[in-house]
């Protein structure tokens, strides 16, 4: 009878008190400035980092209308149940196939863009890339035939793949990197491929 006894307690201990139940990724959208106006975007925030990421990971939908045209600011954060989160990343195809935006402009701290994330953004010209970001998933740029400029304000190149861009674009497009640290970029077995890289930028130049 003891054992029985000690062998529920401590079955009562794991299920109610030794574990906690891991809570899941909210989906919601919100409206960010867009020209004169507004668009309505797909965010989900994560409970345990309280962060937010673009997009829905489980789906792969673009998380905003597909004729969106022109350029598009996202915010460094969005407002989820009463405050400011973080945006950290960008989901996979969270950007797909908008062939009318030209320029985007990240948050500042993003730290991760997954694959397919801009697929098919035809007429994107530009991208800069904030100094947090840590990784680039393959293919997140596959389909940007348009790029003209690459611009990292990274110390050093983040972790990327062999097909992260559109193959023409290595010798269509400049590279633009941190004066200070071109080396590390110059070396590099992705971001060496640039056929232009005359242009460097102060490391903590941020305009």
């Amino acid at each position: 009878m003891k054992k029985i006894v000690t062998i529920s307690a401590i079955m009562l201990l794991c299920s109610g008190i030794g574990f906690t139940e891991e809570k899941e990724d909210v989906s919601f959208t919100a409206d960010i400035p867009f020209g004169e106006g507004n668009v309505t975007m797909r965010f989900h925030f994560n409970p345990s980092t309280l962060a937010c990421a673009i997009g829905d990971e489980e789906y792969c939908k673009t998380c905003i209308p597909a004729d969106t045209e022109g350029e598009l600011i996202i915010p460094d954060s969005i407002a989820y149940d009463g405050e400011n989160h973080a945006i950290k990343w960008i989901s996979r195809g969270s950007f797909q196939s908008c062939p009318n935006l030209t320029r985007i402009k990240l948050p500042s701290n993003l730290r991760s863009i997954s694959d397919l994330a801009f697929q098919g953004c035809t007429s994107l010209r530009e991208i800069t890339f904030p100094d947090s970001l840590k990784i680039i998933y393959p293919q997140a740029f596959i389909g940007c035939t348009a790029l003209r400029r690459v611009r990292f304000l990274n110390p050093q190149p983040p972790r990327s793949y062999y097909d992260t861009f559109e193959e023409s674009i290595y010798s269509t497009a400049t590279l633009v990197v941190p004066l200070e640290t071109a080396e590390y970029y110059l070396t590099n077995p992705l971001t060496h491929r640039f056929r232009y890289h005359a242009e460097v930028l102060p490391i903590y130049n941020n305009e």
